[in-house]
């Protein structure tokens, strides 16, 4: 069986899975995502070989069960063929130390069949994608993903990957840091997005000269235009001197745009300029002026549907996009929680200059089910409170954990689902009513309009607060 449709060459797929069925929803998924991408399915090693022979292969989407092959054979296979073309598994094996091999011979990522795997598959082979687009653009590609152990940590950062998600995520920082294209990082609010952009950063070349942060949401418009492009003297009231711009004070370096998706029409007309052809024209400037740094952006919500929307430029979203990286949320990564509880509660008590006597195990249950609206972020600040409130050398115990952790992630076994699913949306939904200015701003955060916002919180029982629009 051997199925081929048409579309871009620059963006073929091919799918190698044995189960015919999995391979046509595999194959209707693929065919249902942006831009016209190509797909070709087929059911064994062999005339997978054949076809990356024969054709541009930009991705390969792969079981670890074939006609004539299993196991990470596959892999060896498609890595001897050509090792810098990206591959994903996506295997009926719900399997950790499979999951870390895969990575280990070079696999992109791995997916387990299971939940809303196919649904989750597009997103990932975009990623993909995007980085089949740096052998088009001269960069160089890794010959393999350097992962050691377990688990790894980057030297310096919390970006602690015990998950085969998480490890995915640094060995695309690794790739990101060699080369000079833009990146764009995606995640919820808290997943680390910054982290993620400074690792990118000092594991480069650029890893000497100046790191930038600009929030796009922080200011307004006018300050947001003169702080990234700079002004000249006299260009609006106030302006008594001359200033440069970040992305001139950046020099050789990297400047980082985070929360992207707020930067109003004006900046994202200028910022595509200075991705085009690397200059910039300050406020109330005549001519432009050159610039060298390297662009990290970051949104917590997908560009691509402010794009569809008419809220953000198709044409910068695709400059930002080129090289996509995709932080998951802590809910998705429980086994990442003890080596950040561990990092944290080290970190808190050299800063603090205390010493507990470490968390105990029904503690770090508790902590491994709670669903984590705030991401990192949230067990970050947890564990610094905890640090400074438990006695000096006690244990850290459940009854010392803050008691919306313990209420929505105690006795979970007994609540009905659909209690749970209830008790999810009101944690989720009352946090973000606390870290955006608006209601209207939490709605777009949770991808969801203003007036579906208002019926959940009646029929979830939120109270509205008068304050907030």
């Amino acid at each position: 069986m051997t199925i081929d449709d048409g579309g871009l060459p620059q963006l073929h797929v091919l799918v190698l899975d044995g189960d015919e069925a999995d391979a046509m929803r595999t194959r209707r998924a693929l065919l249902g995502m942006e831009h016209g991408v190509r797909v070709t399915v087929a059911e064994s090693l062999r005339a997978g070989l054949d076809t990356l022979a024969a054709a541009p292969i930009g991705c390969v989407v792969t079981e670890l069960r074939l006609a004539d092959a299993e196991g990470t054979d596959i892999l060896r296979a498609l890595r001897a063929e050509r090792r810098d073309r990206p591959v994903i598994v996506v295997s009926g094996v719900r399997c950790d130390r499979l999951a870390v091999a895969s990575l280990k011979l070079g696999a992109a990522d791995y997916l387990a069949k299971h939940g809303r795997w196919v649904e989750e598959l597009p997103a990932l082979v975009r990623e993909a994608l995007g980085r089949s687009v740096l052998a088009t653009l001269g960069e160089p590609a890794p010959e393999s993903d350097p992962l050691a152990g377990d688990a790894r940590v980057l030297p310096g950062e919390p970006l602690i990957a015990t998950t085969a998600s998480m490890q995915a995520v640094l060995a695309l920082v690794d790739r990101a840091a060699r080369s000079r294209v833009p990146v764009l990082v995606e995640g919820e609010t808290g997943t680390g997005k910054e982290l993620v952009a400074r690792a990118i950063h000092h594991r480069g070349p650029r890893a000497g000269e100046p790191f930038l942060v600009q929030n796009c949401a922080a200011i307004p418009e006018a300050l947001l235009e003169s702080e990234l492009f700079g002004h000249v003297r006299g260009a609006f009231t106030g302006a008594e001197r001359e200033r440069r711009g970040l992305f001139e004070e950046a020099a050789d370096g990297t400047v980082f745009l985070d929360e992207i998706g707020e930067a109003p029409p004006a900046v994202q007309a200028k910022l595509l300029r200075v991705l085009q052809h690397d200059e910039v024209k300050p406020v109330g400037a005549d001519r432009v002026r050159r610039v060298a740094c390297r662009i990290v952006a970051a949104t917590n919500r997908p560009l691509d549907a402010e794009v569809r929307a008419g809220r953000f430029r198709t044409d910068l979203y695709y400059r930002l996009a080129v090289f996509p990286i995709r932080v998951p949320p802590l809910r998705h990564r429980a086994a990442d929680v003890l080596p950040l509880v561990t990092h944290f509660i080290a970190r808190f008590e050299a800063r603090e200059r205390r010493t507990t006597g470490g968390i105990d195990d029904r503690a770090l249950a508790v902590l491994r089910r709670y669903h984590w609206p705030g991401n990192v972020r949230e067990l970050e600040n947890e564990i610094h409170r905890l640090v400074l409130s438990v006695g000096h050398g006690a244990r850290i115990r459940p009854e010392h954990l803050a008691r919306r952790i313990r209420e929505a992630a105690g006795a979970l076994a007994d609540v009905p689902l659909d209690r749970l699913l209830e008790r999810v949306q009101i944690a989720l939904i009352r946090e973000r009513l606390e870290r955006t200015p608006t209601k209207s701003a939490a709605a777009r955060s949770l991808g969801i309009t203003r007036e579906a916002l208002y019926a959940k919180m009646r029929r979830l029982g939120i109270a509205h607060e008068a304050s907030r629009g």
